[in-house]
């Protein structure tokens, strides 16, 4: 898994948001503004947990601005779907390139590590979050928003 002051992986990955699919790219996002991508193995509810605390969370109250993702090794109806159910404010991607591997958060036994990276406008992560499973319990941000007040 990738650590503080690694270079985040650029990638370029088809996503949607509002119901729409677009292209979304992450040093174009980290340009702006920094960027929170969690990666999650797809639809289950400690995934489903997870994207809906990143969508509760007031990131204005650490950040003037942040640019969030959530990356799902799924396809993009699968991506819409589930964004749908939850009404997620943010992009969800489809990780149809590998960029869970990039990141690390791959498991041996093909499933991907829950996780969130905050990443700089440099596109270098400054912090990095896992979450092993989650149950009933509200996933801790701590860590993602410590390291976005720290920029």
């Amino acid at each position: 898994m990738l650590s503080p002051g690694d270079p985040a992986p650029d990638f370029d990955l088809q996503g949607t948001a509002d119901g729409d699919v677009g292209a979304y790219r992450l040093s174009a996002a980290t340009n702006r503004a920094p960027a929170v991508v969690a990666f999650l193995p797809g639809d289950d509810p400690d995934s489903r947990a997870l994207l809906t605390e990143l969508a509760q969370t007031d990131w204005a109250s650490v950040s003037d601005a942040v640019a969030v993702f959530g990356v799902i090794a799924a396809d993009i109806d699968d991506c819409r779907a589930l964004a749908a159910s939850l009404s997620l404010p943010y992009p969800l991607l489809a990780d149809t390139h590998g960029v869970t591997a990039q990141f690390g958060v791959g498991k041996q036994d093909g499933t991907v590590q829950r996780a969130a990276f905050v990443v700089d406008r440099r596109c270098r992560v400054r912090a990095v979050t896992a979450f092993n499973d989650i149950g009933e319990t509200v996933p801790d941000l701590d860590t993602v928003l410590r390291g976005l007040a720290e920029l």
